[in-house]
């Protein structure tokens, strides 16, 4: 299939040119960019090229990615330059839909629920690039999933992509809302939840539950921490011993610690 030439008024063009990305699909730019999406396999909806634009190197690359896509569209370096939010454009942009990972008792997509399983909980977070951050120590770290509840970044947003290195392709990542929701599935699925809490009398170096089963580990905002909802289940309560003055870690940060310690 070979891309098809359109203005910038194709409606092809519009979720380019719009502020907000569509739900379920997240945009990726540059050569970087969909060296990342050819590897994950991704969904692609719409691949958008400029020729003019394009590193030499790239033509393999772009004719790879034309042949997956569902539409693949050529544009002008002037209609490329409207789409980018780079300072130098590289003539590679692209739709892409973001995977579903539906949740069963024993499965999280995919992958089954065993006693060796780990999870992250990322409860109300804020930011985009700590959103990504999350998805890419989930990633890094061999943990199972991300579980998000009172979500405020969207996973649509392009820092997550960016953020994350593209792993939010390939990452377990599912929206469960309210607390209660994840709260619910993970115990009904076997998990021992373990709220990261700052001054909690347990050290995450020694936990006190029971080590046998799925572990959910929850880490709270930037701001408020841990919702109220979440200190009402059953939990244990783990920390990270602080020696210096500050008195937190940034969200991305803890979770790495949590998760690799």
């Amino acid at each position: 299939m070979a891309a098809v030439p359109v203005s910038a008024r194709d409606p092809r063009i519009s979720a380019f040119l719009s502020t907000r990305t569509p739900s379920g699909s997240v945009l990726a730019e540059g050569l970087w960019a969909h060296q990342c999406l050819l590897q994950a396999d991704a969904d692609l909806d719409v691949l958008v090229i400029c020729p003019d634009l394009m590193e030499p190197s790239a033509g393999r690359l772009a004719h790879d990615l034309t042949a997956r896509a569902r539409t693949a569209v050529e544009v002008s370096a002037k209609t490329f330059a409207r789409i980018s939010r780079r300072t130098k454009p590289s003539g590679l942009a692209s739709l892409v839909r973001l995977p579903r990972w539906p949740v069963s008792p024993g499965r999280i997509g995919d992958r089954p629920i065993d006693a060796a399983t780990r999870v992250l909980v990322a409860d109300g977070i804020e930011y985009a690039t700590n959103l990504g951050a999350l998805i890419r120590i989930v990633d890094a770290s061999g943990t199972g999933a991300l579980l998000l509840t009172n979500r405020q970044a969207r996973l649509e947003h392009p820092d997550v992509f960016t953020a994350s290195r593209g792993t939010v392709l390939t990452t377990p990542v599912v929206d469960f809302g309210e607390p209660s929701s994840a709260a619910d599935w993970l115990l009904r699925a076997g998990f021992t939840i373990r709220l990261a809490l700052p001054g909690a009398p347990g050290s995450f170096r020694t936990p006190t539950g029971d080590p046998s089963g799925p572990i959910a580990i929850v880490v709270g905002s930037e701001g408020r921490g841990v919702s109220p909802q979440w200190r009402s289940v059953p939990h244990e309560p783990i920390s990270i011993p602080m020696r210096g003055r500050a008195d937190s870690l940034n969200v991305a940060v803890a979770a790495g610690v949590l998760l690799f310690g």
